[in-house]
């Protein structure tokens, strides 16, 4: 007996650990993801690669706002907003599970585009433009939120907690499969094999310091990390829907199980900024120009 509690004072500090620096990184992530929106703006290139890092970064904020600020926040400082009532439970839950997807087929839209930009140059040229992307991006959108809504019937308070209520093998499977496979397994494969396409490419003496491919070493840079993340992420939610049968009955591993999902979404959803750049000097080139931009104006109103 005391071997178990032990085990779960363990669970406890890694769980407020989780909550604790999740918190920490999502207020950074809310900066660095303004800063990519706005940095964005200030690159000399205007195609569909650069208005999907806007809207990624806008869908990034949004799901760094309530899984790292509102849920891990929240839990960490004892103010839980998803077990405030059944509405807060079962909208807060959907929102969160939907507007984290669009940010994971966000991702997914910007490596497809420099696929194709890499692969179909001159397709690329001609249909390729950021009136499209933003197309793309209400149709990610309206998707994910509809995909998601059977969220709204699984979820309610039971005993002062807001969580799965639904056990049933149909529900099961739409979290299982629907849920995790499709909307965080084929995204990760997606991710997976277009990185080894571009990797194949970017090595090729064809394809040397031209514009489509710093954009693309960047991207790359992030969607190895983003990859990281995902794969983590659905590890653990095969794991919290019992899709891996590990029989795990202890509500408090679950919950830290579920936390650490949750902080690797916060990971994957904050950090963009440092990765673009890290790795792409037009990128470093047109946050100088922003931070000096701001200066000016800073200086003239001051």
């Amino acid at each position: 007996m005391s071997n178990v509690t032990n085990n779960d004072d363990i669970y406890v500090i890694l769980e407020d650990y989780l909550q604790q620096t999740g918190f920490i990184i999502a207020v950074i992530g809310l900066f660095f993801n303004f800063c990519s929106y706005h940095t964005a703006g200030y690159l000399k290139q205007k195609n569909s690669s650069i208005t999907f890092i806007k809207c990624l970064a806008v869908w990034d904020t949004i799901s760094v706002f309530q899984d790292g600020i509102m849920s891990l926040g929240g839990s960490y400082i004892k103010l839980n907003f998803f077990n405030m009532n059944r509405f807060t439970c079962k909208t807060l839950y959907w929102h969160s599970w939907a507007s984290t997807r669009a940010a994971i087929y966000h991702m997914n839209a910007l490596v497809i585009d420099r696929l194709l930009a890499i692969g179909a140059p001159i397709w690329f040229k001609q249909y390729s433009s950021p009136t499209l992307a933003v197309k793309f991006s209400m149709y990610i959108t309206i998707i994910m939120y509809t995909f998601s809504i059977g969220l709204i019937y699984a979820y309610d308070i039971e005993n002062g907690t807001c969580k799965l209520t639904v056990q049933s093998n149909l529900m099961q499977w739409y979290l299982g499969f629907m849920l995790i496979v499709i909307t965080s397994f084929i995204p990760f494969t997606i991710t997976c094999f277009t990185n080894i396409f571009f990797i194949y490419k970017l090595r090729s003496k064809k394809n040397k310091n031209n514009v489509e491919r710093r954009l693309t070493v960047m991207l790359v840079t992030s969607s190895f990390a983003f990859m990281i993340s995902i794969g983590t992420g659905i590890v653990c939610q095969l794991i919290i829907s019992n899709v891996i049968p590990l029989n795990i009955k202890r509500e408090i591993i679950k919950s830290f199980i579920t936390t650490l999902a949750d902080f690797c979404g916060i990971i994957n959803s904050s950090l963009n900024f440092v990765f673009y750049f890290v790795s792409g000097p037009m990128f470093r080139s047109a946050f100088i120009h922003l931070l000096k931009d701001f200066a000016i104006t800073c200086r003239k109103q001051f």
